[in-house]
């Protein structure tokens, strides 16, 4: 491993990443002896990107479509950290399950997703993540010197034409067969470590912000049967605020939202009370994903 600051020290498990006529290239897997100097290191940023990150963090907690997350934090996380191209990967136990979204939108070609999949088991941050389960974000020189990086079949077949020397990674919650995650790629110059500690710093508001879209979109399509169903003769007002009432806000902050009273809000909840059955906005919640699993609920059951 090269020497320099590290999110953690690794106690490395070599793992062997085969290179098919090129050697082998040692890359570090496995256990961690904790020794975390990030924790205890403060972060210099100027006003502008301590501005910008928090603009971001709403943006994205507002979303109602995750498909639209990708674009959107991509987008602002160039504004915070200097780089050519970002990615949002997603990337499978098999080469079919692996894509990625790009920034600047077709700054990658199309053709080029098979091609990284096909090779993705050599990416040394990728396999440390599969392994660990670490959050932290991590730089590609973290693992391997330039030369060892640029012995790997990825590199030749697919960084190379990037271009791409020099790859900072953080990762973001998803299925356990997949690493999903947001890369930031250059081609001069590496990334620093207040890059890194940057975004190892953003990672949870990232995940929280994904994760609420993701609750909001079920949320939704929740209510949507429910009252197809004719289980519940919800509004479209009383949907809305049921709805955000699911997502965590208040009766104040969808007063906000919507531009009523918050007693006006708490009318609403009565009457979406009264019609679930229920007497709290925790009953109400819980019961919604209650509707959600039953049988009669699940659009893929028959009848």
């Amino acid at each position: 491993m090269r020497s320099g600051v590290r999110p953690s020290r690794l106690v490395a498990q070599t793992s062997l990443t085969q290179l098919s006529g090129r050697g082998t290239v040692y890359t570090y897997i496995a256990h961690a002896q904790r020794n975390d100097r990030r924790k205890d290191t403060a972060l210099n940023l100027p006003m502008t990107t301590v501005a910008r990150a928090l603009t971001l963090i709403t943006e994205l907690a507002e979303l109602d479509d995750p498909a639209n997350f990708p674009g959107v934090a991509l987008a602002g996380l160039s504004h915070l950290v200097r780089c050519d191209i970002l990615t949002f990967n997603e990337i499978g136990p098999r080469p079919g399950d692996t894509r990625y979204t790009d920034f600047p939108h077709g700054a990658l070609d199309q053709d080029t997703r098979a091609i990284f999949a096909r090779y993705v088991k050599q990416h040394p941050v990728v396999n440390y993540y599969r392994a660990t389960g670490d959050c932290h974000a991590l730089r590609i020189s973290d693992f391997l010197s330039p030369r060892e990086f640029h012995r790997l079949d990825l590199y030749a077949e697919f960084f190379r034409h990037v271009p791409t020397e020099h790859q900072l990674a953080v990762t973001l919650p998803g299925p356990a067969t997949q690493v999903v995650g947001i890369a930031f790629n250059r081609a001069r110059h590496d990334f620093t470590d207040t890059d890194r500690d940057l975004i190892s710093a953003l990672r949870a508001p990232l995940a929280a912000a994904m994760l609420r879209t993701q609750t909001r979109r079920h949320a939704r399509a929740t209510l949507t049967a429910i009252n197809h169903a004719g289980r519940a003769d919800l509004t479209e007002t009383e949907t809305r605020v049921l709805e955000l009432v699911a997502c965590g806000r208040t009766n104040v902050a969808i007063a906000r939202i919507l531009e009523v009273s918050p007693r006006t809000i708490a009318k609403h909840l009565e009457h979406v009370y009264r019609k679930l059955g229920v007497s709290n906005r925790a009953a109400a919640v819980a019961g919604l994903s209650g509707l959600y699993s039953e049988r009669w609920f699940r659009p893929d059951t028959p009848g």
